[in-house]
């Protein structure tokens, strides 16, 4: 049988196939062409605005470098415009623009200003990046002017100073000057460390206590009394009493006074004062209440000063569960010639943040710092803060025992006869309080040329209107007001150098005259020694730099 033969396999073609696959190829090659040079474009790019960040960069970098040599020309801060220190300066092609700010409010620097902020801006070609700095205002009038209050101590006592264990002293940290880190001081007037008990198991973090000894002539000095946990002052500390205002002139006394509503005139009692329960009361203007009797915050109460106000208490003033707000830009001098009980309470700055209620962690917002309240305690009487209170402000209380208790805190600073910080409690310094004219500062109107307390110093005998006048007529000194309200109040109609010539007369006018003269002799002398840098103390940084912040240039 013979077999039946196959079907033949016909090959087809290969000529199609090939076609595609070189179509195939030839699109592979032609994305990888234009991926190549795509990605050599954007690195091209890339270079291109790592290079202008690079350049406005050090251009920024340079404007705060220069605004440094400038500010430590007197006169510097009186001459800016609208905050701006320079504008345009080419660097390196970069045009480079510096505003100076007061840290606390934002708003232009001025010679007042007790920290600035330096924002530099450089540009190039679209390009911009952002400077910061951080630091002291320049002090040129440092030795002519004199701060007899003590705030550069977050705690001073002027007999005995007790920490218990649990409680705490250091920075508050959202301060502007916080980041500085500069040392905490606490101690006793004297100097001495008799009289002053800090537990084992309290916290007192970044702080320095109190001493005698020198001043730190050098950095080496310096380092050696941080490292030992000293702050060496030649003297004892000469502090005043807490002033005790007269009865007001030309305001009728009333015989109760219920604050509540608006309050928009000054006003006198000769009974008690309160703010009734669940009560609202906003004190508007340059005001002052003086109540002859007891004045009470009642539960739930609330007191809103919106402009400037002191308050004088001439029997016990209790604030109970109560909130008193100070607005941005306002004042609040509270003077208790009684005993003072803030118990469950806020007492300070409008707070920012709805939400903080008595934050007692340390990290409450700074909402106008501490300087805006002021809190005056008086001879043989007591302060006490209690309840978990909050309490954003000073305390000036050198003949009065004040308490802290009750896992309360004072975002500020604490001066009295006895001080006790109980279990529990905090208290966080506002550096801002160092105005850097006091009785730590070697150049400052406090010291003498040769080293020794100026003798019209320890004549002031009361933070008082009457006192500091007899003290600058005497002087030549300008000391700076124990608050911000009293001084808004006391001064509202003429400026203290005015009043000063006022109540002088003819030889004691020539006197000043003199006292200034030597005075400027002074200044002059120690801006030799110190190089034109009369600002900077040895050791010590003029700023802090922050870092930078702004955008690539955006490239079609």
């Amino acid at each position: 049988m013979t077999p039946r033969p196959s079907n033949p396999v016909h090959s087809r073609p290969a000529g199609g196939f090939v076609v595609v696959l070189a179509l195939v190829a030839v699109s592979v090659a032609t994305v990888v062409g234009l991926s190549i040079a795509t990605t050599r474009d954007a690195n091209v790019a890339t270079s291109s605005n790592l290079s202008l960040v690079a350049n406005a960069r050090a251009a920024a970098a340079s404007g705060i470098d220069i605004a440094r040599s400038m500010l430590a020309k007197e006169g510097s801060l009186a001459r800016l415009q609208d905050g701006v220190l320079f504008d345009g300066v080419v660097v390196n092609g970069a045009k480079v623009r510096v505003e100076v700010r007061d840290i606390q409010s934002g708003r232009p620097a001025s010679e007042e200003s007790i920290g600035i902020e330096v924002i530099a801006r450089g540009e190039h070609d679209g390009c911009v990046q952002i400077a910061r700095a951080i630091g002291r205002t320049p002090a040129h009038d440092t030795p002519l002017r004199a701060d007899l209050d003590c705030s550069e101590f977050a705690v001073l006592a002027t007999e005995s100073l007790s920490v218990d264990s649990g409680a705490h002293i250091g920075p508050w940290t959202k301060s502007p000057l916080a980041v500085l880190a500069e040392p905490i001081r606490f101690g006793h007037a004297s100097g001495s460390a008799a009289g002053v008990s800090i537990s084992e198991s309290a916290t007192t973090h970044g702080c320095v206590r109190l001493s005698n000894g020198r001043f730190a002539g050098n950095t080496e000095q310096a380092d050696e009394s941080l490292a030992s946990g000293l702050c060496p002052v030649p003297a004892p500390i000469h502090v005043p009493s807490a002033p005790h205002p007269a009865m007001p002139d030309g305001i009728e006394a009333v015989p109760a006074l219920l604050v509540d509503g608006l309050v928009s005139s000054s006003a006198a009692s000769s009974g008690d004062a309160r703010v009734p329960s669940r009560g609202s009361a906003t004190l508007r203007g340059t005001l002052r209440l003086d109540i002859a009797g007891n004045f009470f915050c009642e539960r739930g109460s609330r007191m809103f000063i919106e402009n400037t106000a002191v308050i004088v208490v001439r029997g016990n003033t209790v604030i109970d569960a109560a909130t008193i707000e100070v607005a941005n830009g306002g004042s609040l001098t509270l003077i208790a010639l009684g005993d003072l009980t803030v118990d469950g309470s806020y007492l300070g700055g409008a707070r920012s943040n709805a939400e903080e209620g008595r934050e007692l962690s340390g990290e409450a917002g700074y909402d106008g710092g501490a300087t805006r309240t002021v809190v005056f305690g008086s001879e043989g009487k007591r302060v006490l803060i209690a309840g978990g209170s909050v309490l954003k402000g000073q305390v000036y209380a050198p003949q009065s025992r004040v308490d802290v208790e009750s896992r309360s805190a004072i975002y500020g600073r604490i001066l009295g006869k006895q001080v006790m910080l109980h279990e529990g409690v905090a208290l966080f310094y506002d550096h801002v309080l160092d105005a850097r004219r006091g009785w730590t500062t070697a150049e400052s109107g406090i010291w003498t040329s040769s080293g020794t307390v100026n003798e019209q110093v320890k004549a002031v005998e009361k933070l008082d209107d009457a006192s500091l006048l007899k003290f600058a007529a005497d002087t030549g000194l300008e000391p700076d007001p124990p608050s911000a309200a009293d001084a808004s109040v006391v001064l509202a109609l003429e400026g203290f150098q005015d009043r000063i010539e006022q109540i002088s007369n003819d030889d004691a006018k020539q006197l000043r005259r003199a006292l200034k003269a030597r005075l400027a002799e002074r200044v002059a002398e120690l801006k030799r020694v110190h190089e034109l840098k009369l600002y900077e103390r040895q050791g010590e940084s003029k700023f802090l730099e922050l870092g930078f912040e702004g955008e690539l240039k955006e490239n079609d």
